[in-house]
């Protein structure tokens, strides 16, 4: 039995198809251009699946701006939209808009504004070199820069996944990736410099004179309280744009001139996923124009000062780094169009893993037989049959001779087809003359006779009493049996005959039966003697463990070939004495009184 299942195991997994889920591939997963490729697949003609389809997503975000520069940066807002196409489960390209504001406060003072044509501090606070302000007494004060820059720009991104290639689950709800790209952008930079009124500020010395570390106050902040300063002074209102660059004009929308510049930005971001069509996603980027005014200030400290109550004339050197623009939003994304699901949240390898599971399936379909039966749960119809309960080759409960009697209660297993039966599956004898009343020519035959195959009494009268019916001398006659070419199997249209034989040994005890075995003329005498014994030996294990004749009744003999009833056939496979040969292969059986 297990060869049996190896071998079928085998045949099966050489000429089922993978397919996944055990269902045919939703064609409309794939796009026209790979049908054929999808078909080969299934076919097993090619080792990869085409990709499949991915939809487009297109995402709305908002949150955070910063400048990172010159100037201490203050949170300001940004918003943007973004469309996202996967070329593959780990690489997208992603068309990206963002627009906003950032804002910066100095809690520090600055020198080094003076001196530079274009600076809104230098030409308000320092005009022609003056050393006063204009209307007041004091010096030129330090100052404490501030902006705000309004900027928009427009990018293209590579973004890289970097977890949904996960080897141990199907799906994850969270995608972590990396963004790079290039771009433009334009800006417009302005600073705080008047007040409500048009004035110039002059607190600033009030600012000044807050400590940053105040030892007699350990408990104040003194950067915050610069900052509350400034921020109680000021009117918010940017109104006086910053300094820009003299050798652009930049770009002109209503009464603000916009610088526009390259930019390049890598980001960072997770995402999360609230259902098949909806994400959240969490971002920070960060992007450079090469540009220093972002934050409308580009000038080092150093030389700034004052000297014997002057002014010092040396002029400040620029800085060192460009400006970068920054900002950390929340969006919300949604997948357009039908299908699948966005390739950056599917596994390449659930496809591996999906026909895997289906042979793993499959064998255990082939190897499990919960009732040990010896038929696989995969082919078994009735899975559930009782233990030792004999089976058909479907694993249904066997009854053999189709009587409604299942063999393992059935006295009778082979009983003659459309006979009646009794409850115990015994075909009905209504007159006991050991032929069943289906194909009993005498139901009624009265006892103490010898039967024919028939059922008919056999009444033949004592030479010594004329009114005797005794059967003393009655001889016995058997019917032969038959089998085909080199086998020893029973075939089933005999039963009838080995039944006859059965029924007329159970009616007289005292007979014991002689069951002699031949061969046609063909083969070997050793083979022939060899396969009459193993028919012989079959017909009188049948009669045994089916009726349950006493093997001390039969007596046997093995002819072989030694006396074929029709003779001098050729010793050959001619079709036309296949019919001749077939009546000498036989099991004779006689009657032995002693």
């Amino acid at each position: 039995m297990k060869n049996l299942r190896l071998l079928l195991l085998l045949t099966i997994l050489c000429s089922v198809p993978f397919v996944s889920n055990g269902q045919e591939k939703d064609k409309n997963k794939y796009k026209k251009k790979d049908q054929e490729q999808l078909e080969m697949y299934e076919d097993g003609d090619y080792l990869f699946p085409p990709q499949p389809r991915n939809n487009w997503s297109i995402g709305l975000k908002g949150g955070l701006a910063f400048v990172s520069g010159d100037v201490k940066m203050r949170p300001g807002y940004a918003a943007g939209l973004d469309v996202r196409k996967a070329l593959g489960h780990a690489f997208s390209l992603r068309l990206q808009a963002t627009g906003g504001q950032a804002y910066g406060q100095n809690y520090q003072p600055t020198y080094g504004y003076r001196n530079h044509a274009g600076n809104p501090w230098a030409e308000e606070y320092y005009p022609g070199g003056n050393n006063v302000v204009p209307g007041s007494s004091e010096l030129v004060p330090q100052v404490y820069y501030n902006f705000q820059m309004t900027y928009a720009d427009v990018s293209l991104q590579g973004v890289l996944n970097l977890n949904n290639i996960n080897f141990y689950k199907e799906q994850t709800k969270w995608n972590i990736y990396l963004a790079f790209g290039a771009g433009g952008m334009m800006y417009h930079t302005r600073v705080d410099l008047k007040d409500a009124n048009d004035e110039l500020y002059t607190h600033f010395t009030e600012v000044t004179a807050q400590p940053l570390n105040d030892s007699n106050n350990p408990g104040v902040d003194g950067r915050r309280a610069r900052l509350d300063i400034l921020s109680s002074r000021q009117d918010g209102v940017y109104e006086t744009p910053a300094e820009g660059h003299s050798d652009e004009e930049g770009f002109v929308i209503g009464e603000r001139g916009f610088v526009i510049n390259p930019q390049v930005n890598v980001g960072f971001g997770i995402r999360y996923r609230l259902g098949r069509r909806v994400e959240i996603e969490l971002e920070h980027r960060l992007a450079t124009a090469t540009d220093d005014l972002l934050d409308g200030q580009r000038w080092q400290e150093n030389g700034g000062g004052t000297q014997n109550g002057q002014w010092a004339s040396a002029i400040t050197p620029l800085t060192r780094d460009f400006d970068s623009y920054n900002h950390t939003t929340l969006g919300l994304h949604f997948r357009l169009g039908p299908g699948e699901d966005a390739a950056w949240w599917s596994n390449p390898l659930t496809e591996i893993y999906s026909n895997a599971q289906e042979s793993r399936q499959l064998v255990k379909k082939l190897t499990d037989d919960s009732d040990n039966d010896g038929v696989p749960d995969l082919y078994d119809k009735e899975p559930d049959t009782p233990e030792n309960t004999p089976v058909d080759n479907q694993g249904r409960t066997l009854d053999s001779d189709g009587d409604g009697y299942p063999d393992i209660e059935d006295d009778e297993p082979f009983s003659l087809k459309g006979c009646n039966v009794d409850n115990n599956g015994v075909m009905i004898d209504a007159d006991n003359d050991g032929t069943p009343d289906c194909i009993d020519k005498e139901p009624n035959s009265p006892p103490g006779h010898y039967y024919d195959a028939n059922g008919v009494a056999i009444i033949m009268n004592d030479p010594g009493n004329n009114n005797s019916t005794s059967n003393a001398n009655v001889p016995c006659l058997l019917p032969i049996i038959h089998f085909d070419l080199n086998r020893d199997e029973i075939k089933p249209e005999f039963y009838p005959e080995l039944y006859y034989i059965a029924q007329v040994m159970k009616n007289d005890k005292e007979v014991k039966v002689r069951a002699i075995g031949h061969t046609d003329n063909r083969n070997t005498d050793a083979y022939n003697e060899d396969l009459s014994k193993r028919r012989v030996d079959n017909a009188v294990n049948f009669l045994v463990n089916t009726y349950g004749i006493d093997r001390g009744r039969f007596l046997t003999g093995y002819e072989g070939e030694k006396k074929t009833l029709i003779k001098n056939l050729a010793d050959n496979h001619n079709p036309k004495l296949e019919p001749l040969h077939y009546v000498n292969r036989r099991v004779e059986f006689e009657c032995v009184r002693e």
